[in-house]
């Protein structure tokens, strides 16, 4: 328990006070885990964490509840009904901020497990590379073959963001992990101002870039969180489509690498049947580089089990993403945490 008498929003040393936002919805199974994951961080500077209920149905409110009663630096707040285009997980935030102290704020979901130095890793990456925004590295964990291809689904994509992001050229926030500063989030007006979206990280991010403000993707094990594992393939396809809303708003420039990968498996196998040998076995260089590739990624963020699997996610990426896509293209609804919105 932290001592009553320091004053919250007060520095400590150089560290700045770091406000934790946990917006939740039905995660009775997964908040308790997430909680203690934060209260024993050695962060050397002040913090509090706030737990946003956003309307859950099962006991999800009285975990926090309960939690917050035991660590006072543990805030509980119901979410209240939406009155304007503000709704779901962007209201919980947007409630959560206007109540936070800190000059940092970080976000992480109840069904993710942080780190112990998570904090002040991710604190430390924004200050040595003097940016207002920063990701941290998320993964499944599960003992199933379906998880562990989930984590290299996940990986992989946040590898090569890293690497693009020490150029500045940045795709979107990860809402599950990450942080962002006060000056930066209140430039954008906040939740509460930005228009309603599916994707409300990759919303938040665009209106910072915009104002200026800059973003790294941590790859590192000090900020890797993990996440619950999507327990169904059709629970899987409902978060892609959700995704998929963001991706559609990324300019072309930044789509390309994804068709191209699309496009690698149905050219491969046509130049088998076409008798196009210099073409074949070029992309068959390709395809064994771009795999030696994902090896080092993965092993550099010492997943060294995963790398067993990676041949099964080369084979079903494939099928899997294209039916995301199909999924979205031809979607009347979206359907995401119990709830349904119209696709536009």
């Amino acid at each position: 328990m932290q001592n009553e008498s320091a004053k919250m929003g007060e520095n400590v040393g150089e560290w700045p006070f770091v406000s934790v936002f946990v917006a939740a919805r039905n995660e009775e199974h997964n908040l308790e885990a997430c909680l203690r994951s934060l209260q024993n961080q050695p962060y050397p500077g002040n913090f509090e964490v706030w737990i946003g209920d956003d309307h859950s149905t099962d006991d999800t409110a009285l975990i926090g509840n309960a939690f917050s009663q035991r660590d006072s630096r543990f805030h509980f707040l119901s979410v209240p009904d939406p009155s304007s285009h503000v709704k779901g997980k962007a209201l919980a935030l947007a409630c959560m901020a206007k109540e936070a102290k800190g000059e940092i704020f970080l976000v992480c979901d109840a069904d993710m497990t942080m780190p112990p130095n998570w904090m002040q890793a991710m604190v430390s990456g924004m200050q040595r590379e003097n940016v207002d925004m920063v990701n941290g590295t998320t993964a499944t964990k599960g003992d199933t073959v379906f998880s562990a291809l989930q984590a290299i689904d996940w990986l992989i994509p946040q590898a090569t963001f890293s690497w693009l992001s020490r150029f500045d050229i940045t795709y979107t926030a990860m809402g599950n992990n990450m942080g962002i500063t006060r000056k930066a989030y209140e430039a954008t007006g906040g939740y509460f101002e930005l228009p309603f979206s599916l994707t409300e990280d990759f919303e938040l991010f665009q209106k910072a870039r915009s104002k200026g403000f800059r973003l790294r993707h941590l790859y590192q094990t000090d900020v890797f969180g993990i996440s619950a594992p999507q327990k169904k393939p059709s629970d899987w396809l409902h978060q892609h489509v959700r995704w998929m809303v963001g991706f559609d708003q990324l300019p072309f420039r930044q789509q390309w690498v994804f068709y191209v990968q699309l496009l690698f498996y149905p050219v491969l196998l046509l130049s088998f049947f076409s008798g196009a040998t210099v073409l074949r076995d070029s992309l068959l260089m390709m395809w064994g580089g771009k795999f030696l590739y994902n090896s080092f990624l993965l092993a550099g963020i010492r997943q060294f089990h995963l790398l067993i699997w990676l041949p099964l996610y080369e084979i079903l990426f494939w099928p899997a993403y294209i039916t995301c896509w199909v999924r979205y293209r031809f979607s009347t609804e979206i359907h995401w945490k119990g709830r349904s919105w119209k696709s536009t």
